[in-house]
C-alpha cells in the first residue's frame, strides 16, 4: 500500500487533474439523474405543475372527465338544443369533438398517443335511423350501440370528430350516452370522457346546470399535489361565467387566460384578486374548459378536498335564448 501511495505521488499533476475531473463528472451525472427523478415524481403528484414534462390531455366539447369506475348514473347530462321545426326533419345531427389537448388551451397538448374507443348508445327511441360517422367511417348501431376505435397522435394538437345522426321526431325523447375510454387509462390518470346527451327543443323544459370539479380529487389529498386541474362546464346554451380563487394560495394558468383573450370571451378580469368573468357557449365548443392552477403557498393548502373546494369557485348564469 505504501509503495502504491509513493508511486502515485510521483505521477505528474496532469493525471491527478484528470482523476479529479472524472470524479466531478460523476457527481454532476448523479445530480442530473437525481433531479430528473425528482421532476418525474413531482409531475406524477400534479400534472398541472410541469408544462414541459409528458403531459397527457384528453378533453371534449360535450363529454366530461370521470374517474375509472364511475357509473353511467353519475354522467353529466348535456342538452343539445334544436328548434321546434327540426322535429319535422327526417334526420338531424350534431358533432362530438375529442381533443388531445386541454379544451381552450392548445399549449397543453398530450405528449403521448391516446388510443381509445368511442361508444355511443341510443336510448328511449324507436331504434331506427341512427348513424355515427368519423372521417370516412360510418357505422349503423348494433342493438342501438356504436363503437369506433381511434388514436389521437401526441405532441401536436389533434382532434377527432364524431357526427351523430338520428330522426328529427325523436328530439325531446331520445337520450344518447357517449363514452370515450382509453385503452390504457393510466395514460389519462385513470380518467375517461363521458356524458348523457339529451336532444331537446327550446320549447321543452331545459334544466341548466353549471359545474366545476377538481379532476385530481380521486386520489390522495390536496397536499400531495404541486398543482390542480379544474374542469368547468355548462349543460347547454350560452352563459356568463364567473371563476374565483384564492390568489394568495393559487395562480391560474396564464396560457388559459390568454386563450380566452384571443377568443374575445373575457368580460372582466382581476387576476390579483383572483377573479375572472367570461362567456361560455356549448354550441360553439366553449362550454367546457380544463384549467390548471399552480400552488403559490404550499403551507395554506388544506389536507382534505372539502376545504380545497372552497379555494376555487365556479358559477354561471344562463343567457336568455
Amino acid at each position: 500500500m505504501k509503495e502504491y501511495d509513493m508511486n502515485l505521488s510521483e505521477k505528474p499533476n496532469k493525471k491527478r487533474t484528470a482523476v479529479v475531473g472524472i470524479s466531478l463528472v460523476g457527481v454532476l451525472l448523479l445530480v442530473i439523474v437525481t433531479y430528473a427523478a425528482y421532476t418525474r415524481q413531482a409531475y406524477q403528484r400534479g400534472t398541472a405543475r410541469n408544462r414541459d414534462t409528458e403531459i397527457v390531455s384528453f378533453t371534449s366539447n360535450y363529454l366530461q372527465l370521470y374517474t375509472k369506475g364511475s357509473s353511467g348514473n353519475a354522467y353529466v347530462a348535456k342538452n343539445i338544443v334544436y328548434g321546434t321545426d327540426e322535429k319535422k326533419k327526417e334526420s338531424v345531427s350534431f358533432n362530438i369533438h375529442v381533443y388531445n389537448y386541454a379544451n381552450g388551451n392548445t399549449s397543453l397538448v398530450s405528449q403521448k398517443d391516446i388510443t381509445y374507443t368511442m361508444r355511443i348508445e341510443f336510448k328511449n327511441g324507436a331504434g331506427n335511423g341512427y348513424k355515427v360517422e368519423s372521417d370516412t367511417t360510418s357505422i349503423t348501431p348494433d342493438n342501438n350501440v356504436c363503437e369506433i376505435k381511434k388514436t389521437l397522435i401526441g405532441r401536436t394538437a389533434n382532434e377527432d370528430i364524431f357526427t351523430v345522426t338520428f330522426p328529427g321526431n325523436e328530439i325531446d325523447t331520445l337520450q344518447i350516452t357517449a363514452t370515450a375510454i382509453p385503452d390504457k387509462v393510466a395514460l389519462t390518470n385513470n380518467q375517461f370522457l363521458a356524458a348523457t346527451l339529451v336532444p331537446c327543443t327550446t320549447a321543452s323544459k331545459v334544466t341548466f346546470r353549471a359545474e366545476g370539479i377538481f379532476l385530481d380529487k380521486s386520489e390522495g389529498t390536496p397536499m400531495q399535489y404541486d398543482g390542480f386541474n379544474y374542469g368547468i362546464s355548462i349543460s347547454s346554451g350560452a352563459a356568463d361565467a364567473v371563476l374565483t380563487w384564492n390568489p394568495a394560495v393559487l395562480e391560474i394558468d396564464k396560457f388559459f387566460v390568454k386563450k380566452l383573450e384571443t377568443q374575445k370571451l373575457i368580460t372582466s378580469k382581476d387576476l390579483a384578486k383572483g377573479e375572472l368573468k367570461f362567456k361560455m357557449d356549448q354550441s360553439n365548443g366553449t362550454g367546457d374548459f380544463l384549467i390548471s392552477f399552480y400552488i403559490k403557498d404550499k403551507s395554506k393548502i388544506p389536507d382534505n378536498w372539502s376545504d380545497m373546494e372552497k379555494m376555487i369557485q365556479f358559477t354561471a348564469t344562463q343567457k336568455a335564448q
